[in-house]
């Protein structure tokens, strides 16, 4: 089987390379997921990625995103050219896709796309019935959730991909709103690496927080409990993309245990997680996100080996519920309440947490289990 995957996600080191060419920091939120299924579904099989890079001409330092193709094992990156006007975006990008597989008969092949971004959908949409290929939608959150998008964005996003031959969701609600004809589906809740190599600790104990720095996801409510805590013999250490770099940096104050590291690689963001005393998910609970989303930061975390402190989510406390310290909100005080548990456990405490989390994550979630499932329900989509 050949897979040939439509989506905003580049290859980790050229994402590397390409954030730091931005003005504005990049959520890389998305790129990370679609990345391990890329590389997961390539484990075992020929996968063709057809990247449409993410591009503002005010906010993006490079004056021109070229055409380029590249080989990675299993993998093809076919990184498309990116029109400066945005009006002609999605007909410059439909003309470079055409070209790519014009003479590719595209035997025993089977369509992904990710459903978020509405010209990565159209364009698979348009390939899959030129080819008479069918199409699977990979469906990460609700369109109601993205900052700053309004109810026709909602409501487009929902339009184009509603026809799909099946679906990989990462919860049932999400299958069920964007499923409505009931076509066969998987859910994936999430998604880890295989292994985590083990890296130099340089910041002694401290606590850490990696993710989308903005109020809503818990930032602010985390700084007020470390300080809280008042403790000079731990750090806490934040890194992720931004929404206002100064009013971060306000609420950090002169607290020289809290550092903020601003946006890393993967690699180091892992090593970071690997070495905490406590990795930390402040992301608030509400009814939506429970539904729709699943947060992938605290699988990343239990895939470390290392104590994790949470808010509450559902479905991973149904599956994890004695390997985290669990707390009922994002306030300050839970938040407190949690790292005091956490501090008042001995390491071998933790240590026994952290590694039957791991354990249990990499067993549901890591690069090979995801692609055993993800393979099976995709053979059986293209027998029928």
């Amino acid at each position: 089987m050949r897979i040939i995957y439509f989506t905003t996600s580049i290859e980790e080191h050229d994402y590397e390379s390409f954030s730091k060419q931005w003005k504005i920091a990049l959520n890389a939120s998305n790129q990370n997921f679609h990345n391990k299924i890329i590389r997961s579904l390539a484990i075992t099989n020929k996968v063709d990625v057809v990247s449409l890079r993410p591009y503002s001409h005010s906010k993006c330092e490079i004056k021109k995103l070229k055409a380029e193709t590249k080989e990675d094992g299993n993998i093809t990156w076919h990184y498309l050219g990116i029109n400066k006007v945005k009006v002609f975006r999605f007909s410059t990008a439909k003309k470079q896709v055409k070209k790519l597989f014009r003479s590719d008969k595209c035997e025993d092949t089977i369509v992904l796309s990710d459903t978020i971004n509405p010209n990565v959908i159209r364009l698979a949409n348009r390939f899959s019935k030129k080819k008479k290929l069918k199409i699977v939608g990979i469906c990460t959150d609700s369109p109601s959730n993205i900052t700053g998008t309004s109810r026709a964005y909602s409501l487009f996003l929902l339009k184009q991909s509603k026809d799909l031959d099946g679906y990989i969701s990462l919860t049932e609600s999400l299958n069920e709103l964007f499923n409505e004809k009931e076509q066969p589906h998987v859910i994936i809740e999430g998604i880890v690496e295989n292994d985590i190599p083990k890296a130099e600790n340089k910041y002694g104990d401290y606590f850490y927080f990696g993710g989308a720095l903005l109020p809503r996801y818990g930032v602010y409510s985390l700084i007020k409990s470390f300080q809280m805590m008042d403790r000079q013999d731990i750090k806490l250490l934040i890194c992720g993309h931004h929404g206002d770099e100064r009013k971060l940096n306000e609420a950090i104050g002169k607290n020289k245990n809290i550092i903020y590291l601003k946006m890393l690689p993967v690699k180091e963001v892992l090593a970071l997680e690997s070495n905490a005393l406590l990795n930390i998910n402040p992301r608030p609970y509400s009814e939506d996100l429970d539904r729709y989303s699943i947060p992938s930061k605290t699988l990343e975390y239990f895939s470390t080996g290392r104590l994790t402190l949470s808010v509450r989510n559902t479905k991973l406390q149904s599956i994890f519920s004695d390997d985290a310290i669990w707390v009922k909100s994002e306030k300050a005080e839970d938040l407190l309440e949690g790292m005091k548990a956490a501090l008042e456990m001995s390491e071998s405490q933790r240590e026994e947490i952290g590694k039957a989390a791991q354990k249990k994550v990499r067993e549901l979630y890591s690069l090979t289990s995801v692609n055993t499932r993800l393979i099976s329900f995709l053979e059986e989509l293209l027998s029928n």
